[in-house]
């Protein structure tokens, strides 16, 4: 078993891409985690690798299998000489476990009925030989609904890995279907192979489970499964008895059971073994002495059940559980709540969990740097907020969001200075800089909105859903309330200069003057109850932009409530306006005309300039247009590979622009490039992080720029030599 240590060095500076100072946070979990034969080393699957941790001294050992990440499966050999991991692109990599070197990589099988990828269910037979394994099947259905559904299956293979990995010995297809058990279970299409490796169970209907003998393809046996009563149908999870003669399973409510596989009979009948309050899905596993264990997660606990005895042996803490996996003898057992917090049970210590580094469920959603540029605010919707400290490069400070799949939880000023916070049903107010709270507010039905004035002497939060109530941060006072009956608040925010209030209900918008706390207009929207618009100002107060992913982007006077015009996102006609090959051109007026998105905007810090990322199709465009003409100044095309452009930000300066990518087909790494704002020249581009760049921002000072994804973690690059 591999005994590297890691010395006790920093992490963080650890196989970093050039150009990168730091890489925050260990990734999100794309994965799952298995537990080594012998129980005493953890391994953690992510988007950017495995992470290997020693048990009993809840240390990490090593880092590997970064070079691409994106992670979706993980497995041990049962004699734990081997280990294999899958990945979003499909390939399956097999490691010896003492020098972790790949012997072996395992491509995507070729399959003429769809487009394959994501490698999952990895499992060993007992003799370590024998390989399964299942790739998702995604096929745009042709027929008269192609636009709305996508169909979806399994392509299973089963390979002597040691003889050869290009002939599996044995495959077969789940033919993609257009029925509401697929969407949604993609990554939930269990399989299990037999400990001697001659059957393979697998999900082949939603209420179906069968079992196929490897060598002749045979079905040798057919179950039903139909003993959930909620949305999802069929088994979540299957596993053989150490025999080979039981086959488990557990679905999605409160119940397990067992077959008999030699004589196709129920053996154990559909079991609770918990109540069924908030159920969300089991785990279960045969223990090497035979012991059948369940472990029941619900948004609030976790239960462990002994399926032999049909019994609880614990209970404990765990909110929003939602992977996790037992030992082999079943006397431990791992699992990630919704904050990417890691917690070990083990079975001679009932009620004792402990914990293991944070791995985050979610993206990054947001980076802020703070007022003096020692401090990162991140976001990691649902898994809460982290303040990280630059220089030690280590989490400071952290706050989970009470609040699921809401990422208005906490707010930080215009000047980069205040941080609000909803904690506990009460907003705590801190000061970036100095770590001290300044206020704390107590309302009614605090909702997760909220937004500061310029001037950090105002907060805005929402009540009761349609009412904005405005506090005085000094006195810790309410001095309004603004409403609109019957009209849910989606959006808010204080122009630059304070002057205005603007809120926004899905359908239209009011302008508040701030001197007073009067309507000065109630301006309607053109697309009707949508929670998608967004607020843009301009930095003078000038106007305010309304934006929406799939709609019009307007402009708007701030003073008198008119439109005054809006953004052209389609195709530009004018060539001479382009920072792009002919090629690039051309390709990108072959793009269909209904198909432009608006997906990123920002104003330049000095108000005379617009920036937008706008897709077309499969192509993307970076914009600059005129702020008070609204023309269309300059459009680039960047290259191959980054053409979609995900989110972007001006430098300090305002000279420069910062554009982070969206994944495409056949990347390893994803772009984060600088363009001249007045050349539409491409300065420089960073590459390291393996999927989308969800945020960026720059430093105060313009040295530093941090780049958040998809993947769970925050590049930290080095500008200087790039930018004045």
């Amino acid at each position: 078993m591999y005994t590297n240590q890691t010395d006790g060095t920093d992490i963080t500076t650890w196989n970093l891409p050039e150009g990168a100072t730091a890489r925050l946070g260990r990734g999100r979990m794309t994965g799952g985690m298995v537990f080594s034969p012998d129980g005493e080393a953890l391994v953690v699957a992510t988007a950017i690798g495995c992470w290997w941790y020693n048990l009993n001294t809840m240390e990490l050992r090593t880092w590997w299998n970064s070079e691409r990440g994106m992670l979706s499966d993980v497995a041990f050999s049962p004699d734990g000489q081997w280990i294999a991991t899958g990945n979003w692109d499909g390939d399956v990599m097999v490691f010896d476990t003492q020098h972790l070197q790949c012997v072996a990589k395992i491509g995507i099988p070729q399959n003429p009925k769809g487009v394959m990828g994501t490698a999952r269910s990895l499992r060993f037979s007992q003799d370590g030989e024998h390989l399964t394994l299942s790739h998702l099947i995604v096929r745009i259905d042709d027929g008269p609904f192609s636009r709305d559904r996508t169909s979806r299956g399994r392509y299973y293979t089963v390979y002597n890995w040691k003889a050869s990995i290009d002939t599996p010995i044995a495959s077969f297809m789940d033919p993609p279907k257009l029925d509401s058990w697929n969407f949604g279970r993609d990554t939930f299409a269990p399989q299990t192979l037999s400990p001697d490796g001659s059957l393979l169970a697998y999900t082949s209907n939603p209420n179906v489970t069968s079992v196929m003998n490897v060598e002749t393809g045979e079905h040798i046996a057919e179950f039903s499964d139909d003993y959930t009563k909620g949305h999802w149908k069929g088994s979540y999870k299957l596993v053989f008895s150490p025999c080979g003669k039981y086959l488990a399973a557990c679905n999605y409510g409160n119940k397990f059971h067992v077959w008999n596989v030699q004589n196709a009979t129920l053996e154990i009948p559909p079991t609770e073994y918990m109540e069924n309050r908030q159920m969300s899905k089991s785990l279960l596993t045969y223990a090497t002495d035979g012991t059948l264990w369940v472990a029941g997660l619900t948004s609030k606990e976790v239960t462990i059940w002994n399926g032999s005895k049909q019994e609880t042996v614990d209970t404990f803490e765990c909110r929003g559980a939602s992977n996790g996996c037992f030992s082999n003898d079943g006397t431990q057992f791992a699992i990630t709540n919704r904050h990417g917090e890691l917690q070990l049970w083990t079975k001679d210590t009932p009620s004792t969990v402990k914990s293991l580094p944070a791995h985050l469920v979610r993206g990054v959603v947001e980076v802020q740097f703070s007022k003096d540029g020692q401090t990162l605010l991140s976001c990691h919707d649902p898994a809460g907020y982290r303040l990280w400290d630059i220089a030690e490069r280590q989490v400071k400070q952290t706050f989970h969001s009470p609040f699921s799949n809401s990422v208005g939880v906490v707010s930080t000023s215009r000047s980069r200075e205040l941080l609000a916070v909803v904690e506990d049903k009460r907003i705590r107010v801190w000061n970036l800089v100095s770590g001290t709270q300044l206020a704390e507010i107590i309302g009614r039905s605090m909702n997760v909105n909220m937004v500061f004035s310029p001037t950090d002497e105002y907060l805005a939060t929402v009540s009761r859903r349609d009412t904005v109530i405005i506090w005085h941060l000094a006195s810790n006072t309410q001095i309004a309330e603004l409403q609109n009956p019957s009209s849910r608040v989606f959006r808010m925010g204080f122009s630059p200069t304070g002057e205005y209030f603007v809120s926004v209900y899905g359908d239209s918008f009011s302008i508040w003057d701030t001197s007073c706390w009067e309507k000065r207009h109630h301006v309607p929207l053109p697309e009707q109850h949508s929670k998608s618009w967004k607020l843009l100002f301009h930095p003078n107060d000038h106007h305010l932009i309304t934006r929406i992913l799939d709609g019009p982007t307007l402009v708007w006077d701030l003073k008198n409530g008119e439109q005054i015009g809006a953004l052209d996102t389609t195709v530009c006609l004018d060539t001479s306006l382009y920072k792009a090959t002919q090629q690039n051109i051309q390709s990108l007026h072959e793009q269909p005309e209904t198909s432009q998105r608006l997906w990123t905007l920002r104003f330049s810090r000095c108000g005379t300039l617009i920036a937008g990322g706008i897709r077309h199709g499969k192509m993307g465009e970076i914009r600059f247009w005129d702020a008070t003409t609204l023309e269309t100044r300059m459009v680039i095309i960047p290259p191959i590979g980054c053409q979609k452009p995900q989110t972007l930000k001006f430098s300090p300066c305002g000279k420069y622009l910062a554009v982070g990518a969206q994944w495409q087909d056949g990347q390893e790494s994803v772009s984060v490039r600088l363009w001249d704002v007045k050349t539409g020249d491409n300065i420089h581009t960073f590459w390291g992080h393996p999927t989308d760049i969800w945020s960026i921002d720059f430093s105060p000072d313009g040295e530093l720029l941090a780049s958040g994804s998809y993947d769970g973690t925050i590049l930290l690059w080095d500008v200087k030599a790039f930018i004045n």
